[in-house]
């Protein structure tokens, strides 16, 4: 039985469709993620990304705690700087994908150049910190490259797909990993679908000029 356009688009978009939610979790991730203080997490303060590089903002968010509290690696990866930076103590951690995440201020259990797996202890959090309403307070930053990001996105278990908010009016840009992996069939069953509608169109026209219209008959488009 043969299958018109519009019923062949939509078995293409049920068949990919299937395929792209059959994929392992993994092939879609570019790391395992964990929150660095134990959850639930208590926001104090949410990322709030400026509005030009050199604005004024919140680059990351901040996680109410106690002194003391161990802090973890929220991923695996390779410690870029452990120590004192403008009085507080910093650590940074380069990730997969040019991502890296910051942890502040905390008294480090780790030194640059030292590979920490998900979840490794990397210092305790000390207090301190400016603006801070608890009794401690984890600054927990991401960045890639220059672009700073949300932090929080990471625990959704998806990929980073982030836009920086420069140049927009609204809150920072944000992909959830759900509207991702919904518009993915989308984007390729449409995508799949413009050579069969090129393809009717030609056996149309072809059609036409094989069976001209009788006279005043107008084809309907």
């Amino acid at each position: 039985m043969r299958l018109g356009p519009i019923r062949r688009a939509t078995a293409l978009f049920v068949l990919v469709a299937g395929i792209w939610w059959a994929l392992p979790a993994e092939t879609g991730r570019a790391a395992v993620w964990a929150a660095p203080l134990p959850e639930p997490l208590t926001v104090t303060r949410p990322f709030d990304p400026p509005e030009n590089p050199y604005g004024a903002g919140h680059r990351g968010v901040d996680l109410a705690g106690s002194p003391g509290q161990e802090v973890r690696a929220a991923g695996s990866g390779t410690v870029v700087y452990a120590g004192p930076l403008a009085g507080r103590g910093v650590i940074s951690l380069q990730h997969q994908d040019g991502l890296r995440t910051t942890y502040e201020p905390v008294l480090s259990a780790v030194s640059a150049g030292v590979e920490v797996s998900l979840g490794q202890v990397i210092g305790t959090l000390e207090a301190g910190h400016a603006g801070c309403s608890a009794s401690a307070c984890l600054h927990w930053g991401l960045k890639r490259g220059e672009v700073y990001l949300d932090p929080m996105l990471l625990l959704h278990q998806g990929p980073v797909r982030l836009l920086p908010r420069y140049g927009a009016g609204g809150p920072g840009a944000r992909l959830d990993p759900a509207v991702a992996m919904t518009a993915g069939p989308v984007v390729v069953c449409a995508l799949a679908s413009i050579p069969m509608l090129r393809r009717r169109r030609v056996r149309m026209a072809e059609a036409e000029a094989r069976w001209p219209a009788p006279s005043g008959f107008q084809a309907r488009g």
